[in-house]
């Protein structure tokens, strides 16, 4: 009889206490989930940028390389 009690008891204070632990926890997680977030976006854009780059980069040798050919071809 002593156990059930005993069981109760903490099965009592477990229900109390898990609803504000898992507020606790929550407060904490959203704001790194946040900054994780923001951290994607800021390495997207900078990724983006990048290949922005390398794309005008490689259509300018594409360019280039065209216009010699012809350039040969004419000679």
């Amino acid at each position: 009889m002593e156990l059930i009690i005993t069981g109760g008891v903490i099965g009592a204070a477990v229900a109390y206490l898990v609803p504000s632990l898992a507020s606790g926890i929550g407060s904490v997680a959203r704001p790194v989930a946040k900054e994780a977030i923001k951290g994607g976006m800021v390495a997207f854009k900078a990724v983006s940028g990048m290949v922005a780059e390398a794309s005008e980069q490689c259509g300018d040798l594409v360019a280039e390389a065209k216009a010699e050919v012809e350039e040969s071809k004419s000679k």
